[in-house]
């Protein structure tokens, strides 16, 4: 099971360093769960050696090493340190910092599974998870009711990635590609072309990241 969580960046540091609050204790999550202070206790005792970082939750792109995670009676709090030695490393970082400097974060996912619960209405009270991994990540979605705004943001941000972000010169070459996809989906059809069919914009983040593969 995945569960994302509008997660919170409080430093990223020159060396690559992360630390992420991962998931939140004490709310109703969008999965109808309630995550219980402690319920990772066991998990990050047991088994955080075996706890990987990856990028969108693709096995095949290890982004870094989890160092170390605790509870705070609000967040689960992961510290991670990217490998600057990898492009996808030094991408993901130029990411994090251009987000923070204005004020953005990157989310994040984690990998579980519920060990231990009990069903209460419509609300399952969870009270020890199995961590497997925790993931960033780069995808994106819109809300339905103001696509058109959500897009046109995402543009500025890319553009601003342009000018100001060190990246390598695959990364600079996406960025581009991602940019040309997302003014597709605004420009005005064609007259010869009428448009008919409602867009599905819920379906837009597939299309978007399937067609940089």
């Amino acid at each position: 099971m995945y569960k994302s969580f509008k997660s919170i960046v409080s430093d990223v540091d020159e060396k690559g360093q992360v630390v992420v609050a991962a998931n939140s204790f004490g709310n109703v999550d969008s999965q109808s769960d309630i995550s219980i202070y402690g319920s990772f206790t066991k998990t990050l005792k047991e088994n955080f050696d075996r706890v990987k970082w990856f990028l969108n939750h693709n096995p095949n792109i290890l982004l870094g090493v989890p160092m170390s995670a605790t509870e705070t009676p609000q967040y689960l709090q992961i510290v991670g340190k990217l490998n600057l030695n990898k492009e996808i490393g030094r991408d993901i970082y130029e990411d994090y910092k251009l987000y923070a400097e204005y004020g953005k974060t990157l989310e994040h996912s984690i990998g579980v599974d519920a060990i231990k619960y009990e069903i209460q209405g419509n609300v399952r009270k969870v009270n020890e998870w199995r961590l497997w991994e925790f993931s960033t990540l780069t995808n994106w979605g819109a809300n339905e009711n103001t696509p058109m705004l959500a897009i046109k943001s995402d543009i500025d941000f890319l553009n601003i990635k342009l000018e100001k972000g060190k990246y390598t010169d695959e990364k600079f070459t996406e960025i581009e590609k991602q940019i040309q996809i997302l003014k597709s989906l605004i420009e005005e059809p064609s007259i010869d072309t009428p448009t008919t069919e409602p867009i599905d914009w819920k379906g837009l983040s597939t299309i978007f990241i399937n067609s940089l593969k």
